[in-house]
């Protein structure tokens, strides 16, 4: 047993190749769930990090746990429109969405970046908005309302904003989640909405004054309904 003990729980929930895609990922939800609760315990005694969720997580990717490992344009095996997750690191864990410190995920394709996915939060400081099957998705780069730098800029067309865009030209589908506050607590509630196409984007002046792009995203039909 390690210091968390959680030897006996990984031994217990080892996961079968066999297992069909949305096994898996409910499979490594319950065990995530589980060595969090561990952890919970644990911090209770000895007074742990209060980040309880990212220790779950580098457990889970340690012990080589994690699905759907390697980034994806398109649809994830085992993830279905609708789904919800309490953390963000459990969009990480199936492969949803990777980066966990910002909003833009991307991958290199044959030397052309392309948006894998996007978590949009609308109110609260954000401004992304929803409005029936289309998102408008605020850029990366100093887009929130409540935040007051010392310095701002602009918006660069690099990284995030860049993969958006070439998406859009190559009319690569874009994975969208939501990122929305609960009821009387302060942590969101994360809700995969489907496939979106970028449509177009542009340039105005934020919140905060600087300027940001914009990127309207179109639902792709067919999907299911979730609303």
């Amino acid at each position: 047993m390690n210091q968390h003990g959680l030897i006996p729980i990984m031994q217990k929930k080892r996961l079968l190749n066999v297992l069909p895609p949305c096994e898996k990922v409910r499979k490594v939800f319950h065990l995530f769930r589980m060595i969090l609760e561990e952890l919970e315990r644990d911090k209770a005694a000895h007074f742990a990090t209060n980040k309880t969720y990212l220790d779950a997580q580098a457990i889970i990717i340690r012990e080589g746990k994690q699905v759907n490992g390697e980034k994806m344009v398109g649809i994830v095996p085992g993830v279905e429109v609708g789904n919800e997750f309490q953390f963000k690191v459990e969009l990480n864990i199936i492969g949803l969405h990777f980066y966990l410190s910002g909003g833009i995920d991307f991958m290199n394709i044959e030397g052309l970046d392309l948006a894998t996915s996007v978590v949009a939060s609308e109110g609260t400081g954000y401004n992304d908005i929803f409005d029936s099957n289309v998102v408008i998705y605020c850029g990366e780069g100093m887009c929130l309302k409540s935040k007051n730098p010392k310095v701002i800029e602009d918006q660069k067309m690099t990284k995030g904003n860049l993969s958006l865009v070439n998406s859009m030209i190559t009319k690569s589908p874009v994975r969208v989640i939501s990122g929305r506050k609960r009821m009387n607590q302060k942590r969101k509630q994360y809700v995969y909405e489907g496939l979106y196409l970028v449509k177009r984007y542009w340039e105005e002046q934020g919140p905060l004054g600087n300027n940001v792009f914009k990127f309207k995203l179109q639902r792709l039909p067919g999907q299911a309904s979730i609303h």
